[in-house]
């Protein structure tokens, strides 16, 4: 077989493949054997009719398989005979056929791993940057969970104040028109019966809920509401909206006291512990952080320490997994379709920027896995598989065969080994001036 490689960029290359005459010849001879031990023709015992006669009928069909054979076969030969490592076949002649008496040729145009020359990864000085937890934090996370826990008792002597829960009649318009009747997708947001409302601006509504402090039970007003870029309701976006509204009963929040019910409520005997319960799960929030920060400086070291041409194919077909995932937040934040058609190009430099980032990282930690020799076995590859179906409230088969279906098994597993990388890299390097073998050494004196 005679291989020709072109080398058109620095990880594109063009392998122009000639299997000669006799080798065709030879195989097809083969073929057709092969075949002809299958086939049944009128006026002879199954294996001896003529060659002659069964490619004369079956010529097609030996032609086709024979083709499905030789094709995978001397492509992979010359990926080998050339040490080629593919990414992606990117384009492949179209008609490919083979002629009794004719050596065949066909050309693969292929991205290949780029050559990388790997920075020192162990040893390297880190800092580990750490908050401490503060007081202030404790008391701040016990009041959030008071007021969870929280009800609501009935107010009559007094005004709203913010965070007070209004039932209020309302009727909302646009320039003199009722809301519903000038915008009708806004239906269910003109007026209101009996209805109760939250003064903060985590109403529905937050301006119309901020406009509510400060009346009192019989009150009447008109609140003047200017609806923002991200409103649900696109067609309300922009547009100022009078409310006329009539407070008919107010409800403060009545947070439950710390006493041994509420610590009881919370599997806890005593304030003690659960100021003490409280504050280890801030460290617990505090070192998550201090790693994930750490992590990123080691990614950003490897990223400055390494410089390479990337592959076209997988640069291209990462930025439009990011773009997706950049729209795919966009809209979930409210902003409309057309609003992203403006931002396009915006959006699109923004994920090819995301996209070479991370194949840059991804090949690199790759590339250091590959020399480490560390790979991930089936027990860990189905402790990740449960982790991730336990948060996406799936069982564990059906995510497999969801990731199956998608192509996503060999991304997940290529994940997981990235994390061990950069895991390796931070269990060697020297943190604040020391190893993790001497913190272990201090921790067991």
């Amino acid at each position: 077989m005679n291989v020709e490689l072109e080398e058109l960029s620095a990880c594109r290359r063009k392998l122009n493949i000639e299997i000669p005459v006799e080798v065709i010849t030879a195989e097809m001879d083969d073929a057709v054997d092969a075949y002809k031990q299958n086939v049944a023709i009128p006026g002879f015992r199954p294996g001896k009719a003529p060659k002659h006669l069964v490619m004369s009928r079956y010529k097609k069909e030996i032609i086709g398989r024979l083709r499905d054979h030789l094709l995978p076969k001397s492509y992979h030969e010359a990926l080998q005979e050339n040490n080629l490592k593919v990414i992606n076949i990117i384009e492949m002649d179209e008609e490919i056929e083979i002629e009794e008496g004719k050596a065949l040729a066909y050309s693969v145009v292929v991205d290949v791993y780029p050559e990388i020359t790997l920075p020192e990864y162990k040893g390297i000085e880190l800092s580990r940057d750490r908050d401490e937890v503060k007081d202030t934090e404790v008391d701040d996370r016990i009041e959030s969970l008071r007021e969870q826990r929280a009800d609501f008792e009935d107010v009559e002597d007094r005004p709203i104040s913010r965070g007070d829960m209004a039932q209020i009649d309302f009727t909302g318009t646009l320039e003199g028109t009722p809301l519903e009747e000038a915008i009708p997708e806004a239906k269910g947001l003109g007026e209101g019966k009996d209805f109760w409302l939250q003064a903060s601006d985590e109403a529905f509504i937050p301006e119309l809920g901020l406009g509510l402090a400060g009346l009192s039970s019989g009150d009447k007003e008109t609140i003047i509401t200017t609806f923002d870029d991200t409103f649900v309701v696109e067609q309300l976006r922009g547009k100022e909206v009078s409310f006329a509204v009539e407070v008919k009963a107010i409800r403060a929040r009545k947070l439950p006291e710390l006493d041994e019910e509420f610590f009881k409520s919370l599997g806890v005997e005593n304030e003690k512990e659960f100021r003490k319960q409280i504050e280890d799960s801030l460290e617990a929030e505090k070192d998550r952080a201090a790693d994930g920060k750490l992590r990123e400086i080691i990614e950003t070291y490897l990223l400055g320490k390494t410089s390479f041409e990337l592959p076209e194919s997988l640069v291209s077909s990462t930025t439009q997994q990011q773009i997706q995932q950049i729209a795919g937040e966009m809209q979930r934040n409210g902003i409309a379709e057309d609003k992203l058609m403006e931002q396009k190009d915006e959006l699109l430099a923004t994920a090819k920027t995301k996209a070479e980032r991370q194949v840059q990282l991804r090949l690199i930690l790759q590339q250091i896995a590959e020399k480490e020799e560390i790979q991930i076995s089936d027990s860990e590859f189905k402790r990740e598989m449960t982790m991730m179906a336990y948060a996406y409230s799936m069982q564990p088969d059906e995510l497999e065969r969801t990731l199956k279906e998608n192509n996503q098994l060999d991304d997940l597993r290529g994940d997981i080994v990235c994390r061990k990388v950069i895991q390796l890299i931070q269990d060697e390097a020297v943190i604040d001036g020391k190893t993790k073998s001497a913190e272990i050494n201090e921790e067991d004196s």
